[in-house]
């Protein structure tokens, strides 16, 4: 066979391979790796940082103090406050609502934590919507990593791992449960 009859062979078999190379090249970039977290135990550690205990103990302050002062516009606000706060934790601690602003106090760091687990964004294991294109082997717990963000008092650390083997209850229980006291 001559030069001529092995050219168009030879095309059609470079075609091929650089064909093949774009295609895994696509699928290997299309993998995203994806964070996920119980949302669960990193509310309850946002919850008892030291930092945040001591804006709640702030605020808890200010609201006796408007009460002992008589201010009864300010204490009322701050009891609703102080009240809301609360119930958005107990969602949050015993069920599967989002803790968008968690995440949202810990926006200077997040750059660092997605780096050093080598995924391109975070969702709550909880969010199926937003994990349903998300297949198992590009999902990643992060959850401990972002425990790390947190100064949890030690005497805490055994209620993360309770948390850790129960399973959430669904929101409108919860919502129920809290609306009755009963959360």
């Amino acid at each position: 066979m001559n030069m001529q009859g092995k050219l168009p062979r030879l095309i059609a078999s470079a075609l091929l391979v650089v064909i093949f190379l774009v295609l895994t090249r696509g699928s290997a970039s299309a993998a995203e790796r994806v964070g996920t977290y119980d949302s669960r135990l990193v509310a309850f550690a946002a919850f008892w940082d030291e930092g945040h205990q001591a804006r709640l103990q702030a605020r808890m302050r200010e609201a006796r103090a408007a009460q002992e002062r008589g201010d009864t516009a300010r204490y009322q606000s701050l009891a609703k406050e102080l009240a809301a706060l609360q119930h958005d934790l107990h969602m949050q601690v015993f069920s599967t609502a989002p803790i968008d602003e968690v995440l949202a106090g810990l926006k200077d760091r997040l750059p660092a934590v997605l780096r050093e687990t080598g995924v391109s964004r975070l969702v709550s294991q909880w969010d199926e919507a937003a994990l349903a294109g998300v297949p198992a082997a590009d999902r990643v717990d992060v959850t401990d990593r972002l425990l790390q963000e947190f100064q949890v008092p030690a005497s805490r650390l055994r209620h993360i791992e309770q948390l850790r083997s129960a399973p959430p209850l669904p929101l409108e229980r919860a919502r129920l449960m809290s609306q009755l006291n009963q959360l």
